[in-house]
């Protein structure tokens, strides 16, 4: 490949020559600039004058949306909260009647005419009454004298509330009444008990609300509010209810926007309700069908969807009619939504006169802002050509100063390249050059110190390291490592494995013949990690073999162990540990546990795997004379038992969670070759895959004793 060739230069010759091009530059660019600005200058900034004078005026109108946003949000949910008080008051006027109703099937003595406290009623509320095909009014007479009474609870609330048409009663003997009335009674036959309003009141079995309906005689809007009347004994007695009609609560709704806008009622349905103060044909404009679902306009599918939803909101949407904003908010008790609209033209009419003004005042002040840049060009043309020619003065006057400490740098940044590291520069600029130069003569001296540090450190890094395989293979010496360890034995298979966290490690195993029919196995964790526990474990260890081949019990063993290690323990160190000594001929297992894990039996002839209850001793190390306990159990041939330290279940993934001893029983219970080795590789290898690349938190040791109860 081919290199162009670089022309070297002084960098004097460089500061000179960028000036001088720098000069020229700028005067031939201000030649053109300037007289482009006589040209374009009075557009550009009158244009820039016109442009913010917009934007204050859409300012204004973004900031009256956002008011007429939070007004009708807030107009629609005070209205919202205030129709559902009204229902909830509905419904709970309903329970005291159901309530009511009780008390009267409960009190045989009353005929229908009750004295009530402070009763103004200048008449009784008149009442309508029906009977079901086949019901004698004899046989039901007495139901009906004592329901009758409820007239003169109704009579207040009738009074009193404009939006509640009438009450209704239906009993299970097939009794109708309705109040009021004035027709008394009518001989058409009418079974309440299998009217929509009484069944569906049974089967939902506590208050609720009807469909919209139109009232029979002025077909107002109406919903009916009904729920089952039960005994003292929990039976149906029939179905009470309210009928409300719901014109007077819209025209409140609607006199709130009555100027702009106007409101409107949705059910669950997507099927409009009521348009009080919308005429038919402007409805049929905007909306087209009754169910707004089937509308043709998908920003109000969207804002029905939000409304049947139950949510609360505000959108401006465009209809036929004109651009319109709508806020809505649910009626919880009922499942229905209310929305209040109105015109974004009448909302926003105030921003419109606003923005008129200010581009009218804008143009105004054209010819004061053509004759102000005219002005400021002037100036500018002048002071520019000031600051050049000073500019360039400067830079021939610097350019030497700046110019010398540079190449003094550049010459002790090669002499320290050949590797004189005791060089030293002096420069006095009093800028960022001298700084420069002092860091350039701290970076020797700290290379020099540093090399001088490194060459020690390697030195005892290297031979820490050394010390620490030498402690390794000593470790690793002193522990059972060939495997099978008693190749002629076929009563037994047993298989061991440790993986220190460091590079020794505390956890320690052991395993030997006390005679030719009784084998000891050992398991053990020292507290802590490293050289120390290292040290600890070779001691610990050390003294259980010996105790154990006295032949003495297993819990005489830790005993004596322990006293040991309890004498001149200033690093209050202590040992886990399980000593394990099984008689070969029967399978019988004598053990004693110092504060270890328990052991997992593999039951072959019950195939389970279970964690063994096992008494949990004491520490090794803690406290001098204690008393430790001898257990025993019995082995079957084909038996396993897997011995573990807390390595196995407290290895910890990347997010810190815990292997478990769950788990760890889950594999044990998956395995099915009872081969002792890949028992131990097939725990080991899902401990990796849980841990996946987290650091190793403490050693692993693992042992698995599979009894073959066979001759030797």
């Amino acid at each position: 490949m081919r290199h162009k060739s670089i022309v070297k230069m002084k960098i004097k010759a460089k500061i000179l020559l960028l000036t001088l091009g720098i000069t020229a530059f700028c005067a031939i660019s201000f030649l053109i600039i300037a007289s482009y600005t006589m040209d374009r200058g009075a557009k550009y900034i009158l244009a820039q004058s016109i442009n913010l004078g917009k934007e204050s005026a859409e300012k204004s109108r973004t900031i009256l949306e956002e008011q007429a946003k939070q007004n009708l949000t807030q107009l629609v949910s005070l209205q919202a909260e205030s129709s559902n008080e009204f229902f909830g008051a509905i419904r709970m006027e309903v329970d005291i009647m159901t309530k009511f109703c009780k008390f009267l099937w409960a009190n045989d003595k009353i005929d229908g005419y009750i004295q009530y406290a402070g009763d103004a009623r200048e008449k009784d509320l008149s009442f309508l009454y029906r009977l079901a095909p086949g019901v004698n009014i004899k046989k039901v007479n007495t139901e009906f004298l004592r329901l009758r009474a409820m007239g003169g609870v109704f009579e207040p609330y009738l009074r009193y509330n404009k939006n509640i048409e009438s009450f209704f009663l239906g009993t299970q003997t097939g009794i109708n009444i309705l109040w009021p009335d004035t027709k008394g009674k009518t001989n058409k036959p009418y079974d309440p008990r299998i009217r929509p309003w009484y069944t569906d009141a049974v089967k939902r079995n506590r208050i609720g609300w009807t469909e919209i309906f139109k009232g029979a005689s002025t077909s107002k809007p109406m919903i009916a509010c009904s729920g089952p009347a039960l005994d003292n004994q929990g039976n149906l007695r029939g179905v009470i209810g309210i009928t409300v009609t719901l014109t007077e609560m819209l025209n409140v709704i609607s006199s709130h926007v009555q100027d702009i806008g106007y409101a409107f009622l949705l059910d669950g349905k997507g099927n409009v309700i009521a348009f009080p103060a919308l005429d038919q044909e402007e409805r049929k404009k905007d909306y087209g069908m009754n169910n707004l679902f089937e509308t043709k306009n998908g920003e109000l599918k969207g804002i029905v969807e939000k409304m049947v939803g139950g949510h609360h909101g505000f959108s401006k949407i465009r209809l036929n009619s004109g651009e319109k904003f709508i806020g809505f908010a649910p009626i919880r008790e009922t499942g229905w939504s209310m929305a209040v609209v109105i015109s974004a033209q009448s909302a926003l009419k105030l921003a419109d006169e606003t923005r008129n003004d200010i581009m009218a005042y804008t143009l105004k002040k054209k010819q004061t802002i053509v004759t102000l840049i005219y002005d400021i060009r002037k100036y500018m043309i002048l002071v520019f050509s000031a600051v050049l020619l000073i500019t360039i003065f400067i830079a021939m006057r610097m350019s030497a100063k700046i110019s010398k400490p540079i190449l003094d740098l550049t010459e002790g940044v090669q002499d320290v390249g050949k590797g004189n590291l005791d060089l030293s520069l002096t420069i006095k600029t009093g800028d960022e050059i001298e700084d420069l130069a002092n860091a350039f003569n701290k970076m020797t001296n700290d290379l020099k110190l540093y090399i001088h540090n490194l060459k020690e450190t390697t030195a005892a890094k290297e031979k820490i390291e050394s010390e620490l395989q030498v402690a390794t293979r000593i470790q690793a010496s002193m522990l059972p490592r060939i495997f099978p360890p008693f190749p002629q034995r076929k009563d037994f298979n047993i298989f061991a494995s440790m993986e220190p966290a460091k590079e020794v490690g505390g956890d320690f195993f052991d395993f030997f013949l006390i005679s030719e029919n009784r084998f000891c196995f050992i398991i053990g964790d020292v507290s802590g990690k490293g050289v120390p526990a290292s040290l600890f474990m070779v001691i610990a260890k050390t003294l259980i073999k010996n105790e154990a081949l006295r032949g003495i019990p297993p819990e005489d063993i830790f005993f004596n162990v322990n006293n040991a290690l309890c004498e001149d323990n200033d690093e209050s160190m202590f040992v886990t540990g399980l000593v394990c000594i099984i008689d070969l001929k029967t399978g019988q297992v004598d053990f004693s546990n110092a504060g270890h894990n328990p052991p997992l039996l593999m039951d072959k002839k019950n195939k389970r795997c279970e964690y063994m209850k096992i008494t949990p001793g004491f520490v090794l190390g803690g406290m001098s004379e204690f008393a430790y306990m001898k257990e025993s159990v019995l082995m079957s041939p084909g038996d396993i038992l897997f011995l573990y330290t807390d390595g196995v279940n407290e290895a910890m993934d990347p997010e810190g969670n815990e292997y478990t001893e769950a788990r760890l029983k889950q594999v044990l219970s998956k395995n099915d070759t009872r081969d002792v080795n890949h028992i131990i590789e097939s725990v080991s290898l899902d401990v990796k895959q849980f841990a996946k690349n987290a650091d190793q938190s403490d050693d692993i040791t693992m042992l698995v004793f599979k009894y073959n109860g066979l001759k030797p």
